[in-house]
């Protein structure tokens, strides 16, 4: 049998509203934070699996000399047991690559561009690229030999601290909920207080009038997470429209990991959970200090 709880419902509550909407705004800055770490998380594992275990060398120097030297180290290279593949980068693929920046077919087309020669390593070990910069050192010395682990690995460094930022702006948006949870707890203590003591006076237990307070606030909680779902939709919509509109060759389509869209939805109940928590502590403790 179900217990008639003394409460009011959320909507009539004093400070009802006022929660209702601290939460809707503080689920919509973690959705925020929560979409940035996703999206960086998804493109930093992109760019790793797209460069991992390969390397990039350019020939500079007039068209026939530089193939020539590409053309002897490939020879070479392909005799090595760590090359998987090396091959020359077509000139239409070196200003395909150059389009999203330059934008200028014509401009493009009359650059003096270097041969590119692509590798892909069967193990990216430090002593297999050693072994990659010594036979392509010996067919061109003035090859440029560019590692992608270097600039990966700086790009990861920022997109993690990025992604420490956005998970420090959840914490501390989490944090404001247990204040505002807290404040709205006492609010309602003091606007209750006379039902509280008659309630005693018929013999009330403090654990009782405690869980009508805290899941008052669970529905609060939850009710006003889904309002700030609801509100952050439009605008993850709108983030992913600018999104596209960047052209591939500038920033690769990022596919959100299903991990984030579990999170995503979530945070209404998880945002519920911890209120419940604070309001059944702070109303315990408050409870335990009345006469």
């Amino acid at each position: 049998m179900s217990v008639k709880s003394f409460l009011p419902p959320a909507e009539r509550s004093t400070m009802g509203g006022f929660l209702i909407g601290i939460v809707a705004v503080l689920v919509f800055i973690s959705g925020i934070a929560l979409t940035a770490t996703g999206a960086i998380s998804a493109l930093v594992d992109n760019w790793n699996s797209s460069v991992k275990g390969t390397l990039t060398v350019q020939i500079i120097g007039s068209s026939s000399t530089s193939t020539t030297k590409a053309n002897t180290a490939i020879e070479n290279l392909r005799k090595l047991p760590d090359v998987k593949r090396a091959e020359i980068v077509s000139r239409d693929k070196i200003q395909a690559l150059l389009k999203p920046w330059l934008n200028d077919d014509k401009l493009i087309a009359d650059l003096p561009l270097p041969v590119l020669i692509d590798i892909e390593l069967t193990s990216p070990s430090t002593l297999a690229i050693s072994k990659v910069t010594a036979v392509v050192k010996s067919a061109a010395d003035d090859a440029i030999i560019d590692d992608h682990r270097v600039w990966l690995n700086r790009i990861a460094d920022f997109a993690m601290g990025l992604s420490y930022i956005a998970l420090s702006l959840m914490i501390m948006a989490f944090g404001a909920l247990v204040l505002t949870v807290v404040f709205a707890t006492r609010a309602s203590l003091t606007e209750y207080v006379h039902v509280i003591e008659v309630l005693h006076l018929v013999g009330a237990r403090d654990a009782h009038i405690a869980s009508q307070f805290s899941w008052r606030t669970w529905r609060q909680v939850v009710w006003g997470g889904m309002l700030g779902l609801l509100a952050f939709a439009p605008a993850l919509a709108g983030i992913a429209w600018l999104a596209r509109r960047i052209d591939i060759g500038i920033l690769p389509p990022v596919t959100l990991p299903v991990p984030y869209w579990i999170g995503l939805c979530l945070l209404p109940i998880v945002a519920g959970l911890i209120s419940y928590v604070v309001a059944m502590t702070t109303v315990r403790r408050a409870l335990s200090g009345m006469v």
